[in-house]
């Protein structure tokens, strides 16, 4: 019964300085490209593993039983950088580094983008060729661009082009997303535990307030890598809140925010453990959820994380069907080989 094919619709690559230097403008290959941090996160290089083969990723999506993965970037994180034109140069570099690397096989592996939104216009055109040259099904949206709510109406422009384009607008935390938990905590698990759902809430709330799904009404975002079980809460806490001060705060909504939020313009990744799926399910519908693996993060289960899908007794395979093929197709904009299924 549950022999369905599976996309993953946010996997990862581990880009590295060396990989990308080749794509940079001459004056920025001698720089660091990457974040660095003191939280060791994968305990030594215990837990996790590092790829940045084509081949290797296939042979592990392969074991695992994915068929399709949607790609995003391990390391980089370009919402707070400073320097706009540095920026933008790395965002292109990656697209093209990652243009190669999919093109190993572009039936299986699919490119997302990143930008920087530092400069809208360059970040336009940026999405513009990923999309249209590259052949990218989606873009990576930061949680915050140098701490700043992407509600912000500067950054519509971009919102209208990723509508136009028809593919997938993929909120996602980085390393440098929620920069305050890491002087909030003493330790990597206190911020890695709140920083995720906490921005991607934030995120949500920003854009919903501001209008920006009724003003791009066929505009497609998804909460990626920060679970599911808030979606219920936050969902009453706007209503609750739009009740008592929509009409003079958030004048352009049409709309109670829960309806926008199980609306056909948002999904949402949950973690494979996380209880509060079946809830949540009941609550916004099965439509809602797309699988994911997080490969090959220190916290991924790879390669288990489609047996512990599948294995779950709390939803219906009817339902993990939709989640795991015909969902990530409806939120990226593609349409995916069916002859690929293991």
């Amino acid at each position: 019964m549950n022999n369905f094919p599976i996309i993953d619709a946010d996997g990862h690559v581990t880009e590295s300085n060396e990989s990308l230097r080749k794509h940079l403008k001459n004056e920025y290959r001698n720089r660091p490209l990457m974040h660095s941090e003191s939280w060791d996160r994968s305990f030594g290089g215990t837990l996790g593993k590092r790829n940045e083969e084509p081949k290797t990723q296939l042979a592990d999506m392969d074991v695992e039983g994915i068929d399709v993965q949607v790609i995003f970037p391990s390391h980089l994180s370009l919402n707070a950088e400073k320097e706009t034109d540095l920026a933008t140069d790395i965002a292109r570099a990656y697209n093209d580094w990652l243009a190669e690397f999919c093109a190993t096989d572009p039936r299986r592996l699919k490119g997302v983008a990143m930008v920087a939104l530092q400069d809208v216009n360059a970040a336009i055109r940026e999405v513009r060729r990923s999309v249209e040259q590259l052949g990218f099904v989606g873009v990576m949206m930061p949680t915050n661009v140098r701490d700043q709510d992407i509600g912000r109406r500067e950054f519509w422009p971009f919102y209208e082009e990723v509508e136009r384009l028809g593919v997938g607008l993929a909120l996602h935390g980085g390393i440098r997303a929620a920069e305050r938990m890491h002087g909030r905590f003493d330790s990597f698990i206190a911020v890695h535990s709140v920083s995720f759902p906490f921005e991607c809430m934030a995120a949500v709330t920003g854009l919903i307030f501001a209008g920006v799904p009724e003003r791009f009404p066929k505009l497609r975002i998804a909460a990626l890598e920060a679970c599911c079980g808030w979606v219920p809460f936050l969902m009453d806490r706007l209503d609750e809140e739009f009740e008592k001060r929509g009409s003079r705060e958030a004048p352009l909504l049409k709309r109670k925010p829960s309806e926008y939020m199980t609306s056909d313009q948002f999904f949402y990744a949950f973690e494979l453990e996380e209880s509060t799926v079946p809830y949540v399910i009941q609550r916004i519908g099965a439509e809602k959820f797309l699988y994911s693996s997080d490969y090959p993060h220190w916290d991924t289960s790879w390669p288990n994380t489609v047996k512990m899908f599948k294995g779950r007794s709390d939803i219906s395979d009817a339902d993990k069907r939709q989640i795991a093929w015909d969902n990530p197709q409806q939120f990226y904009g593609f349409r995916a080989d069916p002859s690929l299924t293991h």
